[in-house]
């Protein structure tokens, strides 16, 4: 099982669909907030509980990344003093809380919690010399806490370790000189220089809605070394990165390295993003997608035979499903909006992804109530599927959803329009047995 980061910010989501959750990391242009609508804290929670979910946090700052334990009885997440929803500060922690919210404790300061193999992992920036981030572990109480690893601001977070917990797999990242411009028409303009200093002359396209976002153009390098920091090995150099991250991830048995690689033609200046692999040790990279556009999130089914993945069709994004080789691609949903967040049902027979109806959320200041967020379930051949939630856009969007390991409940982030972002947990009807 790969090291993932539970933390999807809804940014990413916007410009992806797919990451996880990730954080930018390049300078975006200030866009405007969504109006405030007149939609009450318990007008929202009356809404998700007609559908059989639950509001377990109640904190005054954001609370997000939530994650079960193994047994199922309590939940593991990243709360925040109240700086705003996506910010960060030094008084970021770990908690738990029992699976019906009660009985908050805070663990560590920190974030992006992972769980594996009956620890806790996350990260944290060192106090002292803020330019390192730190990753350390820790049991389920906050116990026997041990640091990992240190690495420097220049690289990307949510490193990825082996199953066999002895190495680690990172992005390094680094500017080259020049800046993208994100057109409304799908095109990329790249042109030397400084996005900071030059941005200005795009001032009227950016008012006129005809640019989506700029930044500095970025690079990344994939790495490996051992989790006491030795024998520290480049896997891959040069990934364009300026709008999406390698983000590695291992393979089951820890033989394989899964990651993105985007590339912007020359020719037609349509970023395109593939999922590639390539042997433990870097050797013998392999494209496993090649549709034009988006191909990203890979998430493996349990007995790590299937990948699903989302793929970008015309402005939407759909679930799509291969064999771990990159054979026997089928869609599983054609959805008028955008999907995305799949996550697999511990016994591997079922699917869960978030639908939305428009995939440009972040970019509108006002959202009309027939445009929802909903999460569904399907079986892995796309049949049988049932909507488990819908949530109007003025309330905000959904994000963040897991399944319980007896697949019996899913536990689910929201990010409201109008307040901090908290953690629902959601009753998943039983599927009933063929006669």
């Amino acid at each position: 099982m790969n090291m993932k980061t539970k933390t999807k910010k809804i940014l990413t989501i916007v410009l992806l669909l797919a990451i996880a959750s990730s954080v930018t990391i390049f300078a975006l242009v200030t866009m405007q907030s969504p109006v405030r609508q007149a939609i009450t804290q318990s007008e929202l929670d009356d809404l998700i509980a007609a559908s059989g979910g639950t509001r377990l946090t109640t904190n005054p700052g954001p609370d997000e990344s939530p994650m079960w334990s193994p047994d199922g009885t309590q939940i593991f997440f990243e709360t925040r003093p109240d700086v705003g929803s996506g910010r960060y500060s030094s008084e970021c922690y770990i908690a738990v809380m029992n699976a019906d919210g009660s009985d908050v404790t805070r663990l560590a300061n920190g974030t992006n919690p992972v769980l594996h193999s009956g620890k806790v992992y996350f990260e944290y920036h060192d106090p002292v010399y803020t330019e390192l981030l730190v990753t350390e572990v820790m049991d389920l109480d906050g116990g026997n806490r041990k640091k990992l690893l240190s690495l420097n601001e220049r690289t990307h977070l949510f490193q990825a370790i082996s199953p066999d917990r002895t190495k680690v797999c990172y992005c390094t990242y680094y500017e080259t000189g020049s800046y993208f411009v994100w057109w409304k028409n799908a095109t990329v303009t790249k042109e030397k220089g400084d996005w900071d200093i030059d941005g200005g002359k795009y001032n009227d396209a950016w008012q006129n809605g005809e640019i989506l976002m700029a930044g500095q153009e970025m690079h990344s390098d994939i790495w490996v070394m051992n989790l006491d920091e030795s024998n520290k090995v480049k896997l891959a150099s040069g990934i364009e990165s300026s709008n999406c991250p390698p983000r590695p991830e291992w393979s089951a048995d820890g033989k394989k390295i899964f990651f993105l690689n985007p590339v912007i033609s020359p020719e037609t200046r349509i970023e395109n993003i593939d999922i590639w692999v390539m042997d433990a040790n870097g050797g013998n990279k392999l494209r496993l997608t090649d549709h034009p556009g988006y191909d990203a999130d890979p998430k493996f089914s349990p007995d790590g035979t299937k990948i699903t993945y989302l793929s970008e069709d015309q402005d939407n994004f759909d679930i799509w499903m291969m064999n771990s080789d990159g054979s026997g691609k089928e869609r599983l949903t054609e959805s008028p909006g955008a999907d995305a967040d799949i996550e697999w049902n511990p016994d591997g027979h079922r699917v869960a992804y978030i639908s939305r109806s428009s995939n440009w959320y972040s970019y509108k200041t006002e959202h009309d109530f027939e445009n929802t967020s909903d999460i569904w379930v399907m079986n892995i051949d796309g049949s049988d599927k049932e909507r488990l939630l819908s949530i109007p856009y003025p309330y905000g969007v959904i994000d963040d959803i897991e399944w319980s390991p007896d697949g019996s409940k899913m536990i689910f982030g929201f990010h409201p329009n109008y307040g901090n972002d908290d953690i629902y947990v959601l009753d998943v009807p039983k599927k009933p047995e063929k006669e």
